[in-house]
């Protein structure tokens, strides 16, 4: 009996430990003091090659309205089911890219290169870019696309081994549902997942 309300206690105090770090992780305020500017994503669609390389890729458009001239050099990184991560742009030549340009069509998407620097303010100041991210199994169920720089807010937290100081910065989260085979899907756009709008949709990471 003795040894059994002992394991019952370990258990409490052990539930009771998670809860308090998962509680404790910070969350992004749902208003936030620092100005940010205001990204706005397109779909998710796939891009086959003609030499049947596949890549993912996502228009959007970012306006700032912060208030003052602000730096936008976007990171992103792309998680798959699968156990891919794939950062936008790494794996994706010059010739991909253009070639997912032209195939899209639209002259207002400045390349990568171009569209990195100063942000002005004003929706007469309005970019548009693009994200780009190598494929790599195409029998993918689930993606998932954070996004950095669109907001300067972070928060300092202790690493889990070493007990250092972490920055962790404010990142929009993204997550989507394939629906079937995605090579087989051609450009169509790929849907949210349905539970995203209950989830968190800015995180810090």
């Amino acid at each position: 009996m003795r040894r059994s309300n002992l394991c019952l206690l370990l258990m409490t105090l052990m539930l009771a430990a998670t809860v308090q770090q998962v509680s404790a992780y910070p969350r992004p305020a749902r208003g936030t003091a620092r100005p940010e500017v205001t990204f706005q994503p397109g779909p998710l669609r796939m891009f086959v090659d003609a030499d049947g390389t596949r890549y993912w890729y996502l228009v959007y458009d970012v306006v700032n309205t912060s208030g003052e001239d602000r730096t936008w050099a976007p990171s992103s990184v792309l998680y798959t089911d699968k156990g891919e991560i794939r950062r936008d742009g790494e794996g994706v030549s010059h010739q991909a890219r253009k070639a997912i340009m032209d195939h899209v069509g639209d002259p207002l998407i400045e390349p990568k290169v171009a569209i990195i620097g100063v942000l002005r303010q004003g929706t007469g100041h309005a970019r548009r870019g693009m994200l780009v991210w190598p494929a790599g199994t195409k029998h993918v169920n689930e993606l998932r696309i954070f996004v950095e720089g669109i907001s300067p807010e972070t928060a300092i937290v202790p690493h889990p081994g070493t007990g250092d100081p972490v920055t962790l910065r404010k990142n929009l989260y993204l997550h989507y549902l394939v629906g079937g085979e995605a090579a087989a899907r051609g450009d169509q756009a790929i849907d949210l997942h349905p539970s995203y709008t209950a989830e968190e949709h800015w995180i810090f990471r």
